[in-house]
């Protein structure tokens, strides 16, 4: 039985599609993935050309799969709306189909809910021995019109079962300049990004995660599960045996400083004995220690990112984060130690509407105190379809239609966010022209002097009210941002990997 899988993510590094993949080889089906990859402006979609070399690769399969998040959904719809016409059953799932699935339903007439492993191979048994899908759990049906809704099934709870994501390139392809064309190493740009465990303890408002750990409530014995270092090493040993320019690895957990101490400690020990590349990895500050951070900096880690997301009155009251200002500074004091051996990066959100200015100063001048040097990365916030900020935002009336939830703009497009929103606008901006280097003497563009002078409270009392010097400031950067996503980010992509490489090891040196 021949089946093909489409991603729609931006990055050929889909862990998810790739997993289906290879649970779905391992029972003997005959699996064609191909990455739909564009750009990360999301109001670009495919073109009729790139429509019909879809179809030619889909044409003679018994089962078409289809993911997306919500900022690629308007991408999978226009796919599954094109191929429907060939009669081959499409299923729909990933993140969105998910958190959305009532409107997926009415696209797709088979969506899946949830991780999918299970699910997948149920369906795609019953489709080959032409049985009815109609109790399958984590899967609903569109019967012209009658919905059925089952429920999901139970988390699978030792994920070392499941199969590493499949690598195996042969029947892989990329969608590259408008051409579909077989999938290469250079694809990879001298990395891989993957998860080593699933699950969120956090739940954060504006996060899909919430929404996950409601859905499986009852239905696991935890929502937290980590892959053992052995089942990790041995697929990254794999990978690099498989791809030789390699160059480091991304882990992409949510925290993988959550992991417990002997589990960091048996990880390292292992990646230092037996892969001996450098890697990097996400943390949050709750849960980085300084012997955490002393092991993986030992064992190759260059780089970690440190969500921060907001000041603590606003993870506390808006996100419902358990973070305090007091976690993030005690967390800045251990990796500075580590300044010369890793770089790090925060994550901050902004260009929220239900943030005050206080607020946005608070973070600000949290930022202000933590140790540098370090590398600032400013997220404007997107309301994913189903979070719990979202179905606030809907219920108060700042989302009135699509559009508003943002998830649909190129996620660094600093004035389409601004302008969106248009709330706090001044302070807003000032935080978005923070985003990069921060130094003794500078915030990115911003020296940390004038970064004081436009914070006096006058000036921002007059510069909320009058927003002719934002809106000045805000279409000049909307021209840079511009050049950089048209111009500058393609230009780079194809670059060859050693120069992305050897750039990738300096950008965040300061």
């Amino acid at each position: 039985m021949k089946i093909t899988l489409i991603s729609t993510s931006t990055y050929p590094s889909d862990q998810g599609i790739r997993t289906i993949s290879a649970v779905l080889k391992k029972a003997g089906y005959d699996v064609t993935l191909i990455f739909m990859a564009l750009s990360e402006d999301y109001s670009v979609n495919y073109s009729l050309s790139e429509l019909r070399q879809l179809e030619n690769l889909c044409k003679n399969s018994q089962l078409i799969g289809i993911n997306s998040f919500a900022s690629t959904s308007m991408r999978a719809k226009r796919i599954i709306s094109y191929l429907k016409k060939l009669k081959i059953p499409i299923v729909y799932g990933g993140v969105h189909a998910t958190i959305a699935p009532e409107d997926c339903i009415n696209l797709c007439d088979i969506i899946c809910l949830g991780e999918g492993e299970e699910a997948i191979m149920d369906l795609a048994k019953s489709i080959e021995k032409e049985k009815s899908i109609d109790k399958i759990k984590n899967i609903w049906i569109n019967k012209g019109g009658k919905i059925i809704r089952n429920p999901v099934r139970r988390l699978i709870d030792n994920i070392d079962n499941i199969p590493f994501p499949d690598y195996e390139t042969q029947n892989h392809f990329i969608l590259d300049s408008g051409r579909i064309r077989r999938f290469q190493e250079k694809d990879l740009d001298g990395a891989i990004f993957f998860l080593t465990g699933r699950g969120c303890p956090y739940g954060c408002d504006y996060c899909s995660n919430s929404l996950l750990n409601e859905l499986y409530k009852g239905k696991c014995k935890k929502i937290i599960r980590w892959h053992s270092p052995e089942y990790i090493i041995d697929g990254i040993l794999e990978m690099k045996k498989k791809f030789p320019s390699l160059s480091y690895f991304d882990i992409r957990d949510d925290t993988f400083s959550l992991r417990p101490l002997e589990d960091i400690k048996k990880f390292c020990s292992l990646y230092k004995e037996k892969v001996n590349m450098r890697f990097k990895c996400l943390g949050d500050p709750k849960t980085i220690t300084e012997e955490k951070i002393s092991l993986l900096v030992d064992a190759g880690c260059t780089d970690i990112i440190i969500g921060i997301q907001g000041s603590e009155k606003t993870n506390l009251e808006i996100y419902h984060r358990n973070q305090k200002d007091e976690n993030v500074l005690n967390a800045s004091k251990i990796l500075h130690k580590y300044k010369d051996k890793l770089a790090v990066m925060y994550d901050v959100i902004t260009c929220n509407p239900y943030e005050l200015p206080e607020n946005i100063i608070l973070l600000i001048r949290l930022l202000q105190k933590l140790p540098k040097p370090y590398f600032l990365s400013v997220n404007n916030l997107v309301f994913f379809p189903g979070s719990k900020l979202d179905k606030r935002a809907r219920e108060d009336g700042k989302i009135k239609t699509e559009k508003d939830a943002a998830y649909q703009l190129n996620y660094w497009d600093r004035k389409a966010h601004i302008l969106l929103k248009r709330k706090n606008m001044y302070l807003v901006l000032i935080l978005n022209l923070m985003r990069g280097s921060a130094t003794r003497t500078r915030f990115g563009i911003m020296p940390n002097f004038l970064l004081n002078y436009l914070l006096k409270k006058k000036r921002i009392r007059r510069n909320l009210k009058n927003n002719f010097l934002t809106l000045t400031v805000l279409y000049c950067i909307g021209f840079y941002d511009l050049i950089r996503e048209k111009i500058i980010k393609p230009a780079y992509r194809s670059l060859p990997i050693n120069f992305k490489v050897w750039y990738d090891q300096i950008r965040y040196r300061l």
